[in-house]
């Protein structure tokens, strides 16, 4: 890291914090770090890792390509964690965690606007449940681990530091607010395929896949009482709008009055994370574009909401039906 590249960190945290914090203090605060590798890190002896440039950015709402010194137009820089020999149960709860934080950030920031596009259900809209939530982790293991093929849905079980994760989620959770989505014709059909795909094998027991059809139904209608009141349980702001043409991928655009970030999922749960400021805007403007092909049916649209959540139910009753090969 070069001397002009900790002047820009230095000026950064100068300019925004109370002047009664010494920068000092501030870094051991924020980086979790000691007094001396703090100064050490102020006087370039130690570099500043990736992670703590981001960490900051998020804190002080300054762009990482700011301090990078990159060439906004040529590339920028993207947040995803990766440890490709880690186990399974340890990735699964890294990217838990980095999600986590990010929930983190914008259900404190004031004035937050989230903007998101689903074509499957969400780790965040169904992680009270507890089968669904098994079967996130079960189908995570089989598609990133050595695990055998014929792994058992009844024989997973969920590490300790992970469920402590998810009763921090589901309480972190309850701080959303503001949140807009839109989402595919057909959201519900990947995890129904999913089941389906598991049951046939017989690595999922009828009994399994029955009460996974029951959490499936119980979070349908949920998502239904939501688009009838536009609010959830907690009373935060949420609208649905129905997208007429495919959605490609999970993304989550939040935007508030001292941060921005965008979220890109590739996998169910593996998510990369950018917070280049005119990258998230161009975000924005694109998911709100995705508007102009969308219905809203939250509070409106009667006969569109129902003839959805009638399509959705359609899908979750054929989960014990044989799966087709195409």
């Amino acid at each position: 890291m070069t001397e002009k590249q900790i002047e820009l960190i230095m000026a950064k945290i100068s300019e925004n914090i109370s002047g009664n914090i010494k920068p000092v203090e501030y870094l051991m605060t924020v980086l979790s770090i000691g007094k001396e590798s703090a100064y050490r890190r102020m006087r370039g002896e130690i570099p500043f890792t990736f992670d703590e440039i981001a960490e900051l950015s998020l804190k002080l709402g300054f762009s990482v390509d700011e301090v990078i010194g990159k060439n906004m137009e040529e590339r920028i820089f993207f947040d995803l964690q990766v440890n490709s020999s880690a186990r399974a149960d340890e990735s699964f709860l890294c990217m838990m965690e980095e999600y986590y934080k990010y929930l983190e950030i914008i259900t404190s920031s004031p004035n937050v606007e989230v903007l998101a596009s689903l074509n499957r259900v969400s780790l965040v809209m169904y992680i009270e449940f507890d089968s669904l939530f098994k079967l996130h982790y079960y189908n995570w293991i089989h598609q990133t681990s050595n695990v055998s093929l014929n792994h058992l849905f009844s024989d997973t079980v969920i590490p300790y530091n992970i469920m402590e994760l998810r009763k921090n989620f589901i309480t972190k959770k309850k701080n959303l607010d503001n949140l807009n989505c839109i989402i595919d014709r057909e959201i519900f059909l990947t995890t129904v395929r999913e089941i389906q795909y598991y049951y046939n094998r017989k690595l999922i027991t009828e009994e399994e896949a029955l009460i996974l059809k029951e959490e499936l139904i119980s979070l349908l209608k949920k998502i239904e009482i939501m688009m009838q009141r536009g609010t959830n349980d907690y009373g935060s702001v949420c609208n649905f709008y129905l997208s007429l043409l495919d959605v490609e991928t999970n993304t989550n655009c939040s935007i508030s009055d001292n941060n921005i970030a965008s979220l890109y999922w590739l996998y169910p749960v593996n998510v990369i994370a950018v917070y280049n400021q005119e990258i998230c805007y161009m975000q924005k403007k694109w998911v709100e574009s995705l508007k102009k092909f969308s219905v809203l049916i939250t509070l409106s649209n009667e006969i569109l909401q129902a003839e959805f959540i009638t399509k959705q139910k359609e899908f979750i009753e054929d989960i014990t039906s044989e799966l087709y090969h195409y």
